[in-house]
């Protein structure tokens, strides 16, 4: 229960603290005097968005805080528990701080907490029913919610929310899967006649550099054997021949050495010199041997180097980067194939989340057409006794499951609340037929139906009888009396029928202090109730006749 509320440079209100008690409790006053300023800072106590324009002229924050009182067993302490908060005092504090910057401040028991987590919490603790509650009621998805709640269905709906995030998530990986795959296929016959045509080519690391080497050698036969059989006349030739001096030397170098061992050094370097020429002489008979022209082996060497050089020209690359550019292909192909088992693999999650979705779904379905005509005979019964005597009430439930483009979240079902007034006339929808006061009857009875003591504590309406006048407003009074026997209940209201029904009564008046215009609110008494009710009756001329009608109005109240 709401135990009481702190306000302080918010909108027209300066400061104000006001406690709250169980039962009805109505607020009333002039137009503008700033009731529903009190029902803008509960809102954002549960979480609404502030704007720094709702902060008192000349202040540069303002503060809402609240105390709230929690039954050992509230579902609340579970939600503390789980945000590793305090959970076991008995009074729970709300605390909300705008600033003028812009910047915003929310705390749960002195932790500070996300907006977020700020409305996650008050769903546990109050239910704010606005002033255009009932235009809410005219859209479809409005009236498919309401009977969801009546029917208790929230883990059902969670159910089939989570289904469908998955089928939706499974069809468009499906989707992406598939267009990757046409993308894919448009070139993969591009692809393939390239790879063929560079695997053909068989190439190899560093054959451009070990053909061009070849082919200048068999180009130069006549002249390397020209050269090397010159070499080979100054190396063995019959005249002065390198080998023969060397090794007459080598053999005076051997003499000399016996007679001194300094000399032994030198020997043995033209010795090794000796060998090495010997060895060069041999290599070279060795090479001149194997050395032939080879016409048709530099044709086909050249023949080689211009399709290599073909190919390096087509591709725009050298031949490293022909050989990376095949391997690349390679790769490209295989992910071709590996994309048809991944499209298939996700087709086969696809199938299973749109069966595991339609299962949920129908099992929804099936609960809702449990319920329909539940809720239909409560709100009919609710509205008849707020004035529309003959009021028969209908909840058309009708299902698309053969039809994607209709599920949804919350499965495939649409509702529409259809409704006749009148004996003898058939029913119509209810967005054709109903007047503003019957909506807001209609709303105010779901309202009432849906607002089960044991989901929330406190209920707050904010104008809800809008259009609602003479003895049907004196009904809805006493409707919400009996709610308040059950659940807190706050009212804002304009019609004395339904004030004069509270267990009690806070005034809201505009007052000017030192030039500024700010809201006060006061609890009212006996005497102050019949003044106020008087006021809300009769306007401006306030006769005996007024306060005896306020009089009895307050005498003819419920106990």
């Amino acid at each position: 229960m709401l135990l009481s509320l702190q306000v302080r440079n918010f909108a027209l209100i300066d400061s104000v603290s006001i406690d709250f008690d169980a039962g009805l409790t109505v607020l009333t006053g002039e137009t503008g005097a700033g009731k529903s300023i009190l029902v803008d800072a509960i809102a954002l106590l549960l979480g609404d968005k502030g704007h720094a324009d709702s902060i008192r002229h000349g202040a540069e924050q303002a503060e809402i805080s609240a105390e709230y009182a929690l039954a050992p067993e509230h579902a609340a302490r579970q939600w503390l528990r789980d945000q590793d908060m305090d959970a076991d005092e008995p009074v729970c504090v709300l605390r909300r701080v705008l600033q003028r910057n812009g910047r915003s401040r929310a705390f749960i028991n002195g932790c500070t907490v996300t907006l977020t987590q700020l409305r996650e919490f008050g769903e546990y603790l109050i239910e704010l029913l606005g002033q255009h509650e009932h235009q809410k009621l005219l859209h479809a998805d409005r009236q498919l919610a309401l009977l969801d709640r009546f029917a208790g269905l929230e883990t059902r709906l969670d159910q089939v929310a989570e289904e469908h995030r998955l089928w939706r998530e499974q069809t468009l990986r499906c989707q992406q899967l598939r267009a990757e795959q046409t993308r894919q296929n448009e070139q993969a016959d591009w692809q393939r006649f390239q790879l063929q045509e560079l695997e053909a080519a068989q190439l190899q690391e560093e054959e451009w550099e070990s053909l061009r080497s070849e082919e200048q050698r068999l180009g130069a036969v006549e002249k390397l054997r020209e050269h090397l059989q010159a070499a080979l006349e100054g190396l063995e030739g019959e005249s002065h021949p390198a080998n023969r001096a060397l090794a007459e030397a080598q053999r005076h170098l051997s003499v000399a050495s016996q007679h001194d061992a300094r000399l032994q050094e030198n020997e043995a370097l033209l010795n090794a010199a000796l060998i090495q020429v010997e060895e060069s002489i041999s290599n070279v008979h060795s090479y001149l041997a194997d050395l032939e022209a080879d016409p048709e082996r530099l044709e086909e060497i050249a023949r080689r180097l211009q399709q290599l050089q073909d190919l390096q020209r087509k591709y725009h690359c050298d031949l490293p980067g022909l050989i990376a550019k095949r391997d690349t292909l390679r790769q490209e192909l295989q992910g071709t194939e590996n994309l048809e088992s991944s499209l298939l693999a996700a087709e086969q999650a696809l199938l299973k989340a749109k069966t595991t979705y339609i299962q949920h779904s129908q099992a929804l379905t099936i609960a809702r057409q449990a319920r329909q005509q539940a809720l239909a005979d409560a709100v009919a019964e609710q509205i008849r006794q707020l004035g529309m005597p003959h009021a028969q009430v209908e909840l058309r439930l009708s299902s698309h499951p053969e039809e994607e483009k209709f599920w949804r979240d919350s499965g495939w079902d649409q509702t529409e609340i259809w409704i006749t007034a009148n004996p003898g006339h058939p029913a119509q929808a209810l967005a054709k037929v109903a007047s503003g006061g019957e909506l807001s009857r209609i709303s105010l009875a779901l309202q009432v139906i849906l607002a089960a003591p044991e989901r929330i504590d406190t209920l707050i309406f904010d104008e809800v009888d809008v259009g609602i006048g003479g003895a049907v407003a004196e009904r809805v009074g006493r409707l919400l009396r009996r709610l308040g026997t059950h659940q807190q209940v706050l009212c804002v209201t304009h019609l004395a029928q339904v004030a004069a029904q509270g267990h009690h009564h806070l005034h809201i008046e505009k007052q000017v202090k030192d030039g500024q215009t700010l809201s006060a609110i006061s609890p009212l008494q006996t005497a102050q109730r019949q003044q106020e009710i008087a006021r809300m009756l009769g306007g401006i001329d306030l006769n005996t006749a007024v306060f005896e009608a306020a009089a009895t109005l307050l005498a003819n109240v419920d106990a």
